[in-house]
């Protein structure tokens, strides 16, 4: 019998003995391949995600937040900014590219993004079926989005799926789906920007309208104005004084077919000129060169106000952050290994003492000392050995469960390739059966050195 049947042939013995030693071992390697499995699905998915964006521009606030939530989309928007610094932004020489990003409504949790073709572009989106948007109300939807060219869809007021705010006066248009891409813009629905100016824009100011109609009830009926009403002019910039000061006449403007608009309409037409319809929600910049992409960030956040982070700088600070957790797991790892390698150790130990007189038989049937310490050593390497394999196999269903488990991450985190072999794999099994080795090392020298004489002259007791 070579050393490996005789390895098998012990193991097979003390089944409880190797099944525990065995789990041991795969316990500290399963933690050990799921956090560095997860740590590098999410590197790589924050990496995938944001190497088309240069820089983002946004609300003053958080950096980090300003790029969880616009490039990302894995937070909540700190606010919005003028079209006005879209503009001057597209005008800036070192800017190569202006993106701009509408964000505020959502369907069935999936975000609403108004912007241009651009932004399909980023995330390198091509289609499975249709075609781009080409007017408001017309969008693109990703592939996790189950949605279908031709469907009609009404979009909710905030990015929670069970949000009752429903803009139903206003349905958006399915024009085209896009292929999978391992990138949030799987579960996006892109639309033009204008989409989601107009429809925010109106559903802001019907206050103001109410209101309008109101006053033209008065001065339909030649009722003066109240103090009140003096006031609600002045707010929305119609202060009669302020017409006559400027000789200008209070008088009706015509539509296209020659119909007067009501004092509400054209109220309504001025208060959005600054409100919702002019205000975008983020811009990605994509600049010239390298020193664009240092100096351009600073001078914005000293000279304007909005602000401006690179997204590869404030994920790295992110995921830094998160190490300090990293580690303590891995040294929860390290900790099973070690103790599976003094219960392996033990385990080899008590079967050397049940099993002397066995190895003393051996001896003499012609078993070197050599051959009976490399049995321990095969014996050690199988336990560790499939303790390891189990425990990459576990490891890699841990770092799945918890990629599919934490929602913010779908869209950033290839799930599917958690559970592919990895190259890693090879280091985790040789850790194992390094700790296979170190455990069996002072039992081979025991096993080596066994006292033939002494053992036959007792016998097997």
């Amino acid at each position: 019998m070579n050393s490996f049947t005789l390895a098998v042939a012990s193991i097979r013995s003390r089944p409880l003995h190797s099944v525990l030693c065995m789990l041991a071992v795969a316990s500290g390697i399963a933690l050990l391949c799921a956090v560095f499995l997860f740590s590098q699905a999410v590197s790589s998915g924050f990496t995938r995600n944001a190497q088309g964006v240069d820089i983002i521009v946004g609300a003053k606030g958080s950096p980090l937040q300003l790029v969880l939530s616009s490039v990302y989309h894995a937070d909540i928007p700190a606010g919005n900014i003028n079209m006005q610094n879209y503009e001057k932004l597209k005008r800036d020489p070192r800017v190569r590219k202006a993106i701009p990003m509408a964000m505020g409504d959502s369907y069935k949790g999936f975000r609403m993004v108004g912007s241009t073709a651009d932004y399909l572009d980023v995330y390198g989106g091509e289609y499975a079926d249709g075609r781009v948007f080409e007017a408001p109300l017309e969008t693109v939807a990703g592939a996790n989005t189950g949605l279908k060219v031709g469907e009609q869809i009404a979009v909710t007021h905030g990015f929670s799926a069970e949000s009752d705010d429903v803009h139903d006066a206003h349905l958006y248009t399915i024009t085209g789906v896009l292929k999978p891409t391992g990138t949030v813009i799987d579960k996006l629905l892109v639309s033009p920007y204008e989409s989601v100016q107009q429809l925010h824009g109106g559903h802001d100011h019907n206050e103001h309208d109410d209101h309008a109609d109101k006053e033209d009830d008065h001065h339909d009926h030649g009722h003066h104005e109240s103090k009140e009403d003096d006031h609600a002019h002045d707010d929305h910039g119609h202060n009669k004084k302020h017409h006559d000061d400027h000789g200008h006449e209070d008088k009706h403007e015509h539509d296209d077919h020659g119909h007067a608009k009501s004092y509400a309409e054209n109220k309504s037409d001025k208060v959005t000129d600054n409100g919702l319809e002019q205000q975008i929600t983020a811009v990605i910049l994509k600049v010239r060169g390298p020193f664009d992409l240092m100096n351009l960030p600073r001078k914005i956040n000293g000279e304007t106000n909005v602000m401006a982070a690179v997204p590869s700088y404030e994920m790295m600070r992110f995921t830094k952050s998160l190490g300090i957790g990293r580690q303590l797991i891995v040294v929860l790892a390290v900790g099973f290994i070690i103790l599976s390698s003094l219960m392996l150790l033990a385990s080899l130990a008590s079967g050397l003492a049940l099993r002397r007189y066995d190895l003393a038989v051996l001896r003499v049937l012609g078993a070197s000392p050599f051959r009976l310490s490399l049995t321990v050593i095969a014996e050690a390497l199988v336990i560790s050995g499939v303790g390891a394999l189990i425990g990459v196999v576990v490891g890699h269903l841990l770092a799945y469960g918890a990629v599919i488990s934490i929602e913010s991450l779908r869209g950033l985190v290839l799930a599917e390739s958690v559970l592919m072999p990895q190259a890693m794999d090879g280091g985790f099994i040789l850790i194992g059966l390094v700790a296979g080795l170190i455990a069996s090392f002072v039992p081979s020298l025991t096993a080596a050195r066994t006292d033939i004489a002494g053992l036959l002259a007792k016998g097997r007791v």
